[in-house]
């Protein structure tokens, strides 16, 4: 992320659960699903085996598995992963969460016919997202879809993540994959909105 602090490099890991561990809750953490996600399946629809990638909490895994889906939530940060296993226990809900880091995918993770990404690819950098975009391609079959949202090429520079293009989904996804569809979209944090990206991949 553009505004990284020496603490956050040192220990990406520790980094990331000291915020889920504070109070109040990190600002993306909404606790209900982007709207453009809820957008985009209400025309298309989800499918098959849902991974909810970068999940924090566990908002967008917990909406599949409500849906019916069989539901897979990974992130980077046990904390974030402790309280996403927490909420689906409260609400009665099967998913399953785990520790993983999208960058280098568990083997035993198995495949998904749709995978949500919500802020997770504008936290990367450039050089980081065709490695991803690799990643997933090894998890998803032909014919499955990524749902990507994150912080739109208007959104301030200083908010945080890296704001992105549609050329920047493109590119990373240039291989193996087809952009179906992008389009400007509002990102909901708890504090306020910021101009987003919505974009719609095909794996080919």
């Amino acid at each position: 992320m553009s505004d990284q602090s020496e603490s956050e490099t040192a220990d990406p890991a520790a980094w990331w659960n000291e915020v889920y561990e504070s109070e109040p809750a990190p600002p993306w953490d909404i606790d209900e699903p982007q709207p453009a996600f809820v957008e985009a399946a209400r025309k298309t629809g989800l499918s098959g085996r849902v991974l909810d990638v970068g999940c924090g909490t566990g908002a967008h895994a917990l909406w599949a598995a409500a849906a019916g889906h069989t539901a897979v939530g990974i992130d980077f940060s046990s904390e974030a992963i402790e309280h996403a296993r927490e909420k689906a226990e409260r609400r009665g809900l099967d998913a399953t969460f785990r520790v993983a880091d999208a960058l280098d995918l568990p083997d035993d993770i198995g495949t998904f016919d749709t995978v949500l990404d919500s802020g997770l690819f504008h936290a990367f950098e450039s050089d980081e997202r065709e490695r991803y975009a690799d990643e997933l391609a090894g998890i998803v079959p032909v014919g499955g879809r990524v749902f990507l949202v994150g912080f739109g090429d208007d959104a301030p520079e200083d908010g945080g993540p890296n704001p992105i293009t549609p050329d920047d989904v493109s590119s990373a996804f240039a291989t193996e994959w087809t952009v179906s569809k992008t389009r400007d979209v509002t990102f909901e944090t708890l504090d306020t909105t910021f101009p987003g990206l919505f974009a719609l991949v095909e794996r080919v």
